[in-house]
């Protein structure tokens, strides 16, 4: 049995040596994964050398890897989910351990194994109430309560092995069967379910990365064209069916080209991602605002009015943008202003494209009016 975990472990090693190579991103976390997989396998490898290998190692040893591989699990958990690992408390541990370790020797097998369940408990529930809220908050209830039952099987393991080493029942002994059986099926399973866990997730959020990108624009980080294709649809079908107005209001930001050759690529980008900033901040919290493709950006007003709230919204955010004092990468002030175009739902509208083009003649008539400007189409 400790061969089959010890090889088992190994090849999990084995699977995080590769994760790492391919995912960079993700390579903090993998790096203490692989850690542990490591130090698990030797912790293993070390309880099936007894009786024979040398008894520092074979008792000591292993009980110090097993911590050690807790340590490595829990900072690389902490990592993936963007905390910062506690390890000033983690060195503390350790420490206290190996001073316990140095004090009850090898041979006092209760009181070793004590101490190991101790601090295995103390690295298992600290690392668990850090990560409980932020893990949840990313993946949701149902995989934190999945991953929650390969925890609950290592403390309540530790746990075990910490009552029965208070009152010395005598739970390792030295020989081949030092280690119940019990110990090595809950050790196998909750391995597995931890490496296979977090392989899971690793791929879940690389599969999360790649809908983010795909749906929204790198330079502002607000949903793109795409995205805001698809909202309208959703908001036009709603229309369609329940009868409730919504509001589309196309913004273009005055004179960017003369920006960007001005003040150059840099500044524009300056100036989006400011353009960007000020209408999500003037905007409701139910409204859908995106970048619909170079200087231009397109707000959606579900539930709304095109004279009452959209007319009224678009000067709100004209004036955002014209308040605006943004400085060039060489010191020169930038005067920015937008145009915005105005249109809202009709009955008679055959599909979600009339009211974008309303919107976008709206749009092209500020512009001819001078800029910096709202202008309605009603039909």
């Amino acid at each position: 049995m400790p061969l089959l975990v010890s090889l088992q472990l190994t090849l999990y090693a084995l699977l995080w040596m590769l994760c790492g190579i391919a995912l960079k991103d993700q390579r903090a976390a993998i790096v203490q994964w692989l850690g542990y997989a490591l130090t698990s396998a030797a912790a293993a490898a070390l309880l099936g050398w007894r009786p024979d290998g040398p008894v520092w190692l074979t008792h000591t040893g292993s009980s110090a890897a097993t911590l050690l591989s807790l340590i490595l699990a829990s900072r690389g958990v902490l990592l993936f989910l963007g905390l910062r690992p506690p390890d000033r408390l983690f060195l503390a541990i350790a420490g206290a351990a190996a001073l316990g370790f140095a004090w009850v020797g090898p041979h006092d097998t209760d009181a070793r194994v004590a101490v190991m369940a101790f601090f295995n408990l103390l690295v298992l529930l600290g690392s668990f109430s850090q990560a409980a809220t932020r893990f949840q908050s990313e993946f949701g209830a149902r995989v934190s309560v999945a991953a929650t039952f390969p925890v609950l099987a290592l403390v309540g393991m530790n746990a075990y092995f910490l009552l029965q080493g208070l009152v010395r029942g005598g739970i390792d002994i030295v020989g081949p069967g030092a280690v119940p059986v019990a110990t090595w099926v809950v050790t196998l399973v909750s391995a597995a379910a931890f490496n296979f866990l977090f392989l899971f997730l690793v791929g879940f959020r690389m599969q999360q990365d790649l809908r983010h990108q795909a749906s929204h624009d790198a330079t502002t980080g607000l949903p793109n064209r795409r995205a805001a294709e698809q909202r309208l649809q959703l908001e036009w079908d709603r229309s369609v069916r329940y009868g409730k107005p919504f509001v589309v209001i196309s913004a273009d930001v005055d004179f960017f080209k003369r920006i960007n050759d001005q003040h150059g690529h840099a500044a524009g980008d300056t100036v989006l991602i400011a353009v960007a900033r000020a209408l999500q901040n003037c905007a409701r919290e139910t409204d859908h605002v995106s970048r619909f493709g170079g200087e231009e950006f397109l707000i959606l007003m579900p539930e709304a009015q095109a004279q009452a709230d959209g007319v009224t919204m678009g000067e709100r955010l004209r004036q955002a943008i014209a308040g605006l004092a943004l400085d060039s990468p060489a010191g020169e002030r930038m005067a920015l202003s937008a145009s915005f175009g105005v249109s809202g739902w009709l009955a008679t509208d055959s599909s979600s494209v009339d009211v974008l083009r309303r919107a976008d003649h709206a749009l092209y008539t500020a512009k001819e009016k001078g800029r910096n400007c709202v202008v309605l189409r009603a039909e």
